[in-house]
């Protein structure tokens, strides 16, 4: 009896699995049919691959394009930034201040400054290299001035 109770139970077991198995078809069917709809008849899988891929690519252009950046505000760290103009009147001599002092500094305000000193016979030029905003040799008052209005610039 207890034989016949297992072949009742193995039948029983065969059919839910042969409805299982069913189902699970139906399912993949429908599946199937749903992603042919979002592909437009297009294999799916295929168009989300071509679309990760497309992503990828843009994401190295993106790195691409970040670094150029980075380069060219490294380049552009070292070009002029800051500039001070400071006009004066070096002998006291003339109506106008024609003589001037002009400082060119990058944003770590090194750079030069160059002093124009016009006289009534002459005039003369002179310049001077600046690192961090000073220089190794003597600066004049105007040459500091220059300097300082370039430094309080805000450089971006």
């Amino acid at each position: 009896m207890q034989d016949i109770y297992l072949v009742i139970l193995s039948i029983i077991s065969l059919i839910i699995a042969i409805i299982s198995l069913g189902i699970s078809i139906k399912i993949y069917k429908e599946y199937e049919k749903n992603m042919n709809k979002l592909g437009e008849g297009k294999d799916f899988a295929k168009m989300i691959e071509s679309y990760v891929s497309q992503v990828n690519e843009l994401n190295k252009r993106d790195d691409q394009i970040i670094e150029v950046c980075n380069n060219i505000n490294n380049e552009l760290s070292h070009c002029i930034k800051k500039v001070g103009l400071y006009k004066y009147d070096a002998f006291g001599n003339t109506k106008n201040s024609l003589s001037f002092t002009l400082a060119l500094l990058d944003r770590e305000n090194n750079g030069i400054v160059i002093n124009s000193i016009y006289g009534q016979d002459n005039s003369n030029v002179y310049s001077k290299p600046i690192v961090k905003g000073t220089s190794k040799y003597n600066l004049s008052y105007e040459e500091k001035e220059a300097i300082n209005i370039a430094m309080e610039k805000i450089s971006k």
